[in-house]
């Protein structure tokens, strides 16, 4: 940084910084939330469950796999 602005060499810098901190506090989201929901299932207590549904222009619908 020069002068508190960023140089144009130091933005994607930047961004994959910020990319790398994003993805990590949401993979750590994703393991709480999974360890709630097995907790609900194996006490049988009444949650709710969420989806979004996305589609093309054709009416395709994504289908998103989380690896694993």
């Amino acid at each position: 940084m020069t002068g508190g602005k960023l140089t144009l060499g130091a933005v994607p810098a930047r961004l994959e910084e910020r990319e790398r901190e994003i993805t990590a506090q949401a993979e750590t989201m994703r393991e709480r939330v999974a360890q709630l929901t097995a907790e609900a299932i194996r006490e049988r207590w009444l949650h709710r469950v969420s989806t979004i549904v996305c589609r093309d222009g054709d009416g395709r619908i994504l289908v998103h796999r989380p690896p694993g």
